[in-house]
């Protein structure tokens, strides 16, 4: 594996001065495509800075079943801090790879060998603690993980004479701090989602009689960060319905907002959603606001564009939240994407091959691994006042993506499909970010249509139509790969383009232009 770093140099003579403009850039080489995730942006715990990228990826086989496992990080000028191979079989998987802002934690499976393998690492790239555990049973040997303010939580399923889940809480050295099991008498229960704040987390569990099921019931589980010990519960059904979370809000008072689709009657998951609900709860769990609207007559009302109306509100979709933002007068706004997924009845392999979109293990021939087809459609922006009054929508049109989802992934729900395809970076939102002379907060998105890559920065302005400003991609042709772009120094983007064909990345700063 090989990193050139590039700085351009323009060198002006003159009698007794020279002047010069670099511009900064980095390339990566022998990147597989293989567990690449994109390229993700380091914060400092305090300010929320950006001080640094980092990326992972496997680089190569190197003998008796193991590969190389790479992660690189690089300070905020895109300069090499440190290169760190970690050895892996060669069936291993990434479960988790979190950064909680002091610390990284990879979890890789080999399910064959029912093995887990922990690693922690520090932003200078030193491994910390390498672990592997021999599970019992193959099911054991998957985990979810979740960073915590000095530490990380690790979600298993249980699947013994009772299912159910546990989370367990370790610190840097791999240390379990408190471990705590959820199990029922009957059905199942898991974890759907988990968010964290400074002493407390919060994690949405939901129970289904079968596992089969359409029927379930959810509820929010609010955790002490330092004990495990539960501080309250608050039910996700309503007596109508049932809302599904998939973005958090806690602020400084422990006030937890979330939002989300929901669903009619007792269901986690259809093939649509009704509507969407926002929920906001105070330190205690008690209900501070709530509402739902539906589609066809809550929300259909404030689009104003037609055509998106036609195109996209009609079949009442479903609805990735990305992140919710509380802005200076009290409102806040949901930010989304709208997808759908559907059933693949011609095989698309040698497309997908040829692309690169897709997730899962392509190579397989096995009778499960009919792929499906997961499509990213248009973003979505609710408004919302402090008493959960829906003030606004607004549907932000941009080119649609389709990714085939291959085994062991074709096999998730519409939501759990959606969280795995966001990690593997396909989905186009990137960030929310402000200028000094915009008022309302910036949405910026990565569209990696072949030939018309760019980036894209709208802003979220609700009651007046979004401006949108375009930064093509001209640096390099994407070879069935993927861009992506994160925050970077003030008035900055950094940008990655990364080419299946050329197996490398390109990672460079630009300018924003609004």
């Amino acid at each position: 594996m090989r990193i050139m770093k590039k700085i351009f140099l323009l060198l002006i003579a003159g009698a007794f001065f020279c002047s010069s403009v670099f511009a900064q850039s980095v390339e990566v080489q022998n990147v597989r495509k293989r567990e690449f995730r994109g390229v993700s942006p380091i914060r400092n715990v305090v300010t929320n800075e950006v001080t640094g990228y980092y990326t992972f990826y496997v680089n190569e086989k190197i003998g008796d079943g193991m590969v190389n496992f790479i992660v690189d990080i690089f300070d905020k000028e895109l300069k090499l801090i440190k290169e760190t191979p970690i050895t892996i079989t060669k069936r291993s998987n990434v479960d988790g790879a979190e950064f909680n802002g002091n610390e990284f934690l990879f979890v890789f499976n080999d399910v064959m060998k029912k093995t887990l393998t922990y690693v922690t690492m520090d932003t200078q790239g030193d491994i910390i603690k390498k672990q592997s555990i021999t599970e019992e049973k193959r099911y054991a040997a998957t985990a979810d993980v979740f960073t915590a303010q000095d530490g990380f939580f690790i979600v298993k399923p249980i699947k013994e004479k009772k299912w159910g889940y546990s989370i367990e809480k370790i610190d840097r050295d791999l240390n379990s701090l408190w471990e705590k099991r959820m199990t029922v008498e009957k059905g199942m229960v898991g974890v759907e989602a988990v968010s964290a704040s400074a002493d407390r987390i919060v994690v949405i569990e939901v129970s289904k009689p079968t596992l089969m099921s359409t029927k379930a019931t959810a509820k929010l589980v609010c955790v002490s960060d330092e004990t495990g010990e539960v501080i309250y519960e608050y039910s996700l059904y309503d007596g109508t319905s049932t809302c599904m979370p998939s973005a958090f809000l806690i602020d400084k008072d422990n006030n937890v907002i979330t939002g989300g689709m929901y669903f009619d009657g007792e269901r986690w998951d259809d093939v649509n959603s009704d509507g969407i609900f926002f929920l906001k709860l105070d330190a205690n769990g008690e209900k501070l606001a709530y509402s739902t609207e539906d589609w066809d007559e809550g929300i259909s009302k404030y689009i104003k564009n037609a055509s998106a109306k036609s195109l996209t509100i009609s079949s009442k979709p479903k609805v990735l939240f990305h992140e919710i933002v509380q802005t200076a007068d009290g409102q806040y706004r949901l930010i989304g994407e709208t997808f759908k997924k559907n059933y693949q009845m011609v095989s698309m392999k040698i497309k997908d091959a040829i692309t690169g979109r897709f997730i899962g293990d392509i190579s397989s021939n096995d009778e499960n691994n009919k792929p499906i087809t997961f499509e990213i459609l248009d973003f979505i922006l609710f408004k919302f006042d402090g008493e959960a009054k829906m003030t606004n929508v607004s549907i932000i049109q941009k080119e649609h993506t389709k990714i085939s989802c291959y085994y062991p992934f074709n096999g998730l729900g519409g939501m759990r499909l959606a969280q795995v395809v966001k990690d593997y970076g396909f989905f186009n939102f990137a960030f929310v970010t402000t200028m000094p002379d915009v008022a309302e907060p910036l949405l910026v998105s990565a569209n990696f249509v072949d030939e018309k890559a760019y980036i894209g920065i709208n802003t979220i302005d609700l009651e007046n139509d979004s401006k949108f400003t375009k930064i093509p991609i001209t640096r390099r042709t994407i070879k069935g790969g993927s861009i992506g772009v994160m925050p970077a120094l003030s008035g900055k983007l950094a940008i990655y383009i990364y080419s299946k064909k050329d197996e490398n990345i390109l990672i460079y700063l630009e300018d924003i232009k609004l």
